[in-house]
């Protein structure tokens, strides 16, 4: 029989686990795959798939809230709110006059600027208004979140992203990593105001994006050496057919790897595939 504190912890555990989505929209042509491991009862990682844009967009999150435990886990939710409700709604794109006109092609080819299109002020809002609501009114906490946050065009493969502090997704196929998809703005909570990038990669025919939390690069051994991102790499290179199977593949190796030692942090990792 559970204790007080035993049944309180899986309550929470419960309530938390409906934070994340139950099933994973999917889109003709692409396979979408999500991996969570919690290191205890109730975690700081979530990740998050939902349509955006009259399902013409797919909105694709993932992050780390710092720290562990119970503090960790009621920011988890809280971010995760924040984000998908910011992202839905519709505002003034007040970002515009920051741009030069030199376009989204100037993006995809390594630029930083991007001009307005569908799904960039959704990102852009959800990102801004969340940290600007953590870091004002929860500041004192001192609680706050890498995060990486994408919205993909399945009719084309347009991803366009912000990666907030976060480990680097990477985009790879059979030849291995193709491209690592790097920070453009801050941490997620820390500095009101602070000024997020947004960048653009394209998904092409055979391409998974994977996206990760640091609980997959740092997980430990019995020798307390990480499991680390050549390891993870290697792992990418192989050729696997479906986002699921590459990810149990992972999944598996990193099992193998830390077998006999507690989990020292949470494990959530995401796949997206093109067909």
């Amino acid at each position: 029989m559970m204790n007080p504190l035993e049944r309180e912890l899986e309550i929470a555990r419960q309530i938390q686990a409906s934070f994340l989505p139950e099933e994973l929209p999917q889109f003709p042509g692409w396979e979408i795959a999500a991996r969570f491991q919690p290191a205890h009862q109730v975690a700081g990682d979530f990740y998050d798939v939902f349509p955006l844009v009259q399902n013409r967009r797919l909105g694709l999150v993932i992050g780390d809230v710092c720290d562990k435990g119970v503090g960790a886990a009621l920011f988890m939710a809280l971010f995760r709110t924040l984000i998908r409700a910011f992202a839905q709604q519709h505002y003034a794109l007040r970002w515009m006059g920051d741009l030069n006109g030199e376009g989204l092609a100037q993006l995809v080819n390594g630029g930083r600027p991007v001009l307005p299109s569908t799904g960039s002020s959704a990102l852009k809002n959800a990102i801004e208004l969340t940290n600007d609501y953590i870091a004002r009114t929860h500041g004192s906490s001192n609680m706050f979140a890498t995060l990486f946050f994408g919205v993909l065009d399945p009719t084309n493969g347009l991803l366009l992203f912000a990666n907030c502090g976060h480990e680097f997704p990477v985009l790879v196929n059979s030849a291995g990593v193709k491209e690592r998809l790097v920070t453009t703005g801050s941490l997620v909570g820390i500095f009101p105001g602070a000024h997020f990038d947004i960048r653009a990669v394209r998904i092409e025919p055979g391409d998974t994006l994977v996206a990760f939390t640091d609980g997959v690069t740092e997980a430990l051994n019995s020798n307390g050496v990480f499991f680390g991102r050549e390891r993870l790499y290697m792992l990418l290179a192989r050729s696997v057919s479906t986002a699921a199977g590459l990810l149990d593949s992972i999944q598996a190796s990193l099992q193998e790897y830390i077998s006999g030692v507690d989990p020292s942090d949470d494990i959530t990792l995401l796949a997206v595939r093109r067909q």
